[in-house]
């Protein structure tokens, strides 16, 4: 789970970046992705390094 901060901070981020202004919902499912993504690239270093 992201912290409303954090939330509040991507928000900010995507409107001054790109011009986009999101709902909360969809910043939610942003951020999720970007820790899924995250998480993803994490597991694949991992496992490429202990080969």
């Amino acid at each position: 789970m992201v912290s409303q901060q954090l939330l509040l901070e991507l928000k900010k981020i995507i409107e001054e970046d790109y011009g986009i202004e999101l709902i909360l919902a969809e910043v939610m499912e942003v951020a999720t992705t970007l820790v899924q993504f995250a998480e993803t690239a994490m597991k694949i270093e991992t496992e490429t390094n202990s080969s």
